[in-house]
């Protein structure tokens, strides 16, 4: 029968085994509390244990999938390379080729247009609406003279501001289609960012356009309302009565 020291030579041993396994280097420390020292070991052996069995856990149901795909994959008699590439290919987008379409040449020299004037000949407003008889009709004729040429110069000056911000819309455009152009048929990723690009770009320049015909409209039924305005001023003054009522 094996001594009570045999014993502890024994357990020493397989716990040398056990620690190399674990931890591959033998345990050099200072001498301590040999409770110590078992109490450390038990505490590192027990966790990695449980590291090991999280593990397995984690393998084993990823194995039950990958069994899955495959008792899937050979019920139809395809293998898993052939339905990788039906993936594929119907995941593939043709290449865009050609150029993006020039933008229609902005006017120059005679032909183009002062950002913030509309003539060289700048008038100034108290000529351009000279100041009438001192009467509250001759007043009112001024002031509606002086709020349809304002109106006018502004639909002037928002007309070429949205003309600026067509071009910016267009080199935009360009760089995306450029950008497509340079990606391969298989760049699922970048593909569909340019084309969710492409499509934020495309409601941007729907809003720029509604926005500018819906303010044009506003400024040109200005327009014709002081046109109108100042057409019933010259009538009541020529039927003698007077001023418009709550002008």
């Amino acid at each position: 029968m094996k001594t009570q020291k045999q014993h502890r030579d024994t357990g020493k041993s397989s716990f040398r085994q056990a620690w190399l396994r674990t931890f591959g280097s033998e345990l050099n420390a200072p001498k301590a509390n040999r409770w110590v020292l078992t109490s450390v070991a038990v505490v590192a052996l027990l966790g990695t244990g449980v590291a090991m069995a999280a593990w397995k856990v984690d393998d084993d149901e990823s194995q039950r999938k990958l069994d899955d795909i495959k008792s899937r994959i050979g019920n139809d008699g395809g293998t898993v390379t052939r339905h990788l590439n039906d993936l594929n290919r119907k995941l593939q987008i043709q290449q865009r080729n050609g150029t993006t379409p020039e933008m229609i040449v902005e006017p120059t020299g005679d032909e183009a247009l002062n950002k913030t004037q509309p003539s060289s000949v700048v008038v100034a407003m108290d000529q351009l609406c000279s100041t009438g008889a001192a009467t509250t009709l001759g007043m009112q004729q001024q002031t509606l003279c002086q709020e349809l040429a304002k109106t006018e110069l502004a639909q002037y000056r928002f007309s070429l501001r949205m003309f600026e911000r067509s071009k910016q819309n267009y080199d935009r455009l360009k760089q995306l289609e450029d950008r497509r152009r340079s990606l391969s048929a298989n760049d699922y990723a970048n593909i569909e960012y340019n084309t969710n690009e492409v499509l934020a770009l495309t409601a941007l320049m729907d809003n720029d356009r509604d926005r500018y015909q819906t303010y044009m409209a506003a400024y040109q039924a200005r327009v014709s309302h002081l046109q109108n305005s100042r057409s019933a001023l010259t009538r009541n003054a020529l039927k003698g009565n007077g001023a418009l009522p709550g002008i």
